[in-house]
């Protein structure tokens, strides 16, 4: 008796295969960039094993979402998408290690060029790291989110964000009057609609009383330890503020503190004052 021999794959379900591979790849060029952009990063590109005509696909991404989490891709992997994709990056993710903070400033000034919207740092140990003036260069950012950094000065020339809606600085330090850079980042940022500074540190023993100035303002969130001198002027759109103190402003007029925030409709204080201190009469 002969003996058996293993079923081959059919020829016709592989050239079937190949066929609907191409058949997608000779879809108009919007509805291929449509269809890509809608893939994670790392799915878009696997799209290059497809076949020959998409090994190069992806690169011509219009747009796209870079998020690197802790168990992140080597950094050549980073270099090599930025290098070889040319279209504009929306986000930009990174939960960086000792590795990637060496890598931060160049890969933010080619961002800077490619119309970036969403940045997003944070690091991965609770360690501060020193944030690049680059950061200032991208200027269609809608939305930047900085944790555990120290922020440089405003670089000469800083013309503001034109397009920013969202600031958020968690646990961040600032150089000594740096009461007066955020009041310059607030103020060039007309579109500013949602503020959260959470134990945003100024270095310096001096007391500076500053304005922040947003007239787009929507939602504002404070927490910290020490007053550092807010004054909330130009605010008519404020809906929603978290004030959330250590202890009640300082030595200034609380009632008169309060009085920027009149215009909200959902207003929560904390505070960690003791049970025996004077409370304010509003």
């Amino acid at each position: 008796m002969a003996p058996h021999r293993p079923c081959k794959k059919p020829r016709a379900v592989k050239d079937t295969a190949a066929a609907a591979t191409d058949a997608l790849i000779s879809l108009p060029r919007d509805v291929l960039d449509d269809i890509l952009t809608r893939l994670k990063l790392r799915d878009a590109v696997r799209t290059s094993a497809l076949s020959r005509a998409w090994r190069h696909r992806w690169e011509s991404i219009p747009s796209l979402d870079i998020n690197i989490p802790w168990e992140q891709p080597p950094l050549w992997a980073v270099d090599s998408i930025l290098l070889r994709c040319s279209g504009r990056v929306r986000g930009f993710q990174v939960d960086l290690d000792e590795l990637s903070l060496r890598r931060l400033h160049d890969w933010l000034l080619v961002l800077s060029r490619r119309g970036l919207e969403n940045l997003v740092l944070r690091p991965h140990e609770y360690d501060f790291f020193p944030l690049h003036s680059t950061v200032f260069c991208c200027r269609r950012l809608v939305s930047l989110d900085l944790f555990t950094c120290e922020i440089p000065p405003l670089p000469p020339g800083f013309e503001g964000f034109p397009d920013l809606k969202v600031l958020s600085l968690r646990n961040v330090k600032l150089h000594e009057k740096g009461e007066y850079q955020l009041e310059e980042i607030i103020e060039t940022s007309p579109l500013l609609e949602k503020l959260i500074l959470s134990e945003t540190c100024i270095a310096g023993d001096d007391f500076i009383e500053w304005e922040i100035r947003a007239p787009n303002l929507r939602h504002l969130t404070i927490c910290s330890h020490v007053d550092y001198g807010w004054n909330f002027v130009e605010m008519p759109y404020l809906r929603s503020a978290v004030i959330d103190f250590w202890e009640y402003v300082g030595d200034r007029d609380f009632a008169e503190f309060l009085a920027g925030l009149v215009q909200v409709t959902k207003l929560t204080i904390y505070t960690y004052a003791p049970v025996h201190a004077d409370v304010p009469q509003c």
